[in-house]
């Protein structure tokens, strides 16, 4: 009949939907998706956000300090994951600690560090964060435990510890979270007020990757500011080495797994409570 469009057979359905503007905006997501799914194409989106002076490149540098349930808070979390797994199960390694032990990790984020710890017979273990979304996904490793009351996550600063009786810490660890710190005097003289005479603190730090970061949100880059901060709370012993680490997850949770690669290299800061 005159007038009469022709039917389209499936195929040509297809290759006319697949033709459409619609079809190249879902490419993108999917690509997109893929892309940021992976830890290099992460890494790649956070080094991108330290160049921008915008709302997204604040929104996912201020999630790096303090992690929402957003979608840019759930991509920090991914990349902590990433980056940092090896890094804190290493620094743990280096900490030894014994039965009886309390230790403690400040920024404990999506709670790696606290499942680590947990693996050390006899140690009691403190978390302080002060973000309610890792405290959300952090408790969910170590439920049992919380149960059991052998571990205390504690939504705090680590300038402001409640809770926390004066020289009850054995050890106090934290991974790439010094840099968030609002005054390091005053972080500095409430972890020297929990620890035990003789007890460690250890940090790590990766300030190469984070120099041309926001100052205002990345407050502490400077490594011997740090050192120095440490030396004025009281602290003796305060010193700093590379850590290379080379190959294989380090730490009892080796067995999980995780990634070894140049993100996972730090800086590792050490100061002692001196025994008076």
């Amino acid at each position: 009949m005159a007038g009469k469009k022709a039917k389209l057979s499936f195929q040509d359905r297809i290759m006319k939907l697949a033709s459409s503007r619609w079809a190249i905006v879902a490419v993108i997501v999917a690509l997109t998706s893929h892309f940021i799914g992976t830890s290099q194409g992460r890494m790649i989106v956070l080094r991108l956000a330290s160049k921008l002076n915008n709302t997204f490149g604040k929104s996912l540098q201020t999630n790096l300090s303090h992690p929402t349930g957003s979608l840019v808070g759930w991509f920090v979390t991914r990349l902590m994951e990433d980056v940092n797994t090896a890094s804190i199960l290493d620094l743990i390694t280096r900490a030894d600690l014994r039965p009886g032990d309390t230790a403690m990790e400040v920024c404990f984020g999506p709670g790696k560090g606290l499942e680590e710890l947990v693996l050390y017979g006899g140690v009691e273990v403190i978390g302080v964060d002060r973000s309610d979304e890792m405290h959300s996904r952090a408790s969910q490793r170590v439920l049992d435990h919380i149960a059991e009351g052998r571990v205390r996550l504690l939504n705090a600063s680590v300038d402001d510890i409640p809770g926390v009786r004066d020289g009850s810490v054995d050890k106090v660890l934290s991974m790439n979270c010094v840099y968030f710190w609002p005054s390091l005097s005053d972080s500095f003289r409430e972890v020297y007020r929990v620890m035990k005479p003789g007890g460690l603190f250890a940090t790590g730090a990766k300030f190469s990757n984070i120099r041309e970061f926001d100052d205002e949100i990345f407050r502490n880059k400077d490594q011997q500011a740090i050192l120095d901060a440490l030396t004025e709370a009281g602290f003796v012993d305060v010193h700093a080495n590379e850590v290379r680490i080379s190959t294989g997850c380090p730490g009892k949770n080796a067995r999980s797994g995780c990634k070894v690669d140049p993100r996972s290299h730090y800086t590792g800061i050490y100061a002692t409570k001196p025994v008076r």
